[in-house]
């Protein structure tokens, strides 16, 4: 972590930063029904946070920076009383130390990874490094309301586990996996909601919950997900992440699934049944991502056409590619141009 190259803040000082910042009119907090944006000062950074308040217990918050200079925060964070928090890392690496937290008080975030962590109130040392886009999900979620589920929480960290029986309070972070392709596509279809007022609301509820099951399966499942993919050696792994290399390769021509498993030299059962234990989703499922993926990116060129992004994405036609998006993100691909 190169500190000695970076801007040290502390707690005093980015509170008068920010403070300057509103009394100037520099930053506001802008309303729209059950949601709120508000940009970061322009000494630091470009970007924003959007807070979306579904209902007392359960919230959004969305975070997109972009810090001018590398940047050390320091301060005394204080978190919300009984709730529990939910993250997924879209864009970018940070570096956190968070002292006498269970599980990981020193811990770099970086894209693709998703996290539980309760944090009643701790120093946290946060490290942003310069001119890289940060982007993160996070889901505020009461604990009682999830208690309320009934959901068994043996498999889960000790920390986790009595917290969520009510035994124990002990701030901790713990990491996850990779968020799936799956989780993706909700990540994607709740920051681009394509519903307004209370449809809005009721999509973003659905659509939250329906993330945080995945989660909590990942998580409460990973033991039983452990042991079902010991009986796969090391070069059936090995062999399983060719196949997913070549299908991000391939995505305009994808082999077939008997022939993708001739390539990587597994029989398509073993590959089937592997890719979905291993990467938590079906071969179709990965390549569908992939695709999705690319196109989101190509759709900010806006000279290429959607019939072109679909032809570059291995779709025979636009209509094809227009209503697999639709399904993937939500909305269309020419209203995702949009945002």
């Amino acid at each position: 972590m190169p500190l000695n190259t970076a801007r040290t803040i502390n707690t005093t000082e980015y509170d008068a930063l920010w403070q300057e910042a509103f009394e100037c009119g520099e930053v506001s907090w802008q309303w729209n029904d059950f949601e709120r944006r508000q940009s970061i000062p322009k000494q630091l950074g470009q970007g924003e946070v959007r807070v979306i308040e579904l209902y007392s217990g359960l919230s959004i918050n969305i975070i997109t920076y972009q810090f001018w200079r590398p940047l050390l925060l320091d301060y005394h964070y204080i978190g919300k009383e009984g709730m529990l928090l939910s993250n997924f890392y879209l864009a970018g690496n940070r570096h956190i130390i968070n002292p006498g937290i269970q599980l990981e008080e020193d811990r770099a975030e970086t894209p693709g990874e998703n996290c539980l962590c309760y944090i009643k109130e701790a120093r946290s040392i946060e490290y942003f490094p310069a001119e890289q886009p940060l982007k993160s999900l996070g889901i505020e979620v009461d604990l009682d309301r999830l208690r309320s589920f009934g959901i068994a929480w043996d498999n889960a960290p000790s920390p986790l586990r009595l917290l969520m029986e009510g035994k124990c309070a002990n701030s901790f972070h713990q990491t996850l996996n990779q968020s799936t392709p799956v989780m993706q596509q909700v990540l994607q279809q709740i920051i681009h909601c394509p519903y307004q007022g209370a449809l809005k609301r009721m999509y973003l509820e659905s659509k939250v919950l329906e993330l945080l099951v995945l989660q909590f399966h990942q998580l409460l499942g990973k033991q039983k997900l452990s042991s079902s993919t010991l009986s796969f050696h090391s070069t059936d792994i090995e062999r399983l992440h060719l196949a997913k290399a070549i299908l991000q390769q391939e995505m305009k021509h994808p082999p077939a699934l008997l022939d993708l498993a001739k390539l990587v030299g597994l029989n398509d059962f073993k590959l089937k049944q592997g890719f979905r234990h291993l990467f938590g989703t079906t071969v179709f499922g990965y390549l569908q991502t992939c695709r999705m993926e690319q196109a989101q990116q190509l759709l900010s060129d806006r000279s290429l056409s959607i019939a072109e992004i679909a032809q570059r994405v291995g779709y025979a036609s636009a209509s094809q590619f227009c209503h697999a998006f639709k399904r993937y993100a939500g909305m269309k691909p020419s209203d995702y141009r949009r945002y």
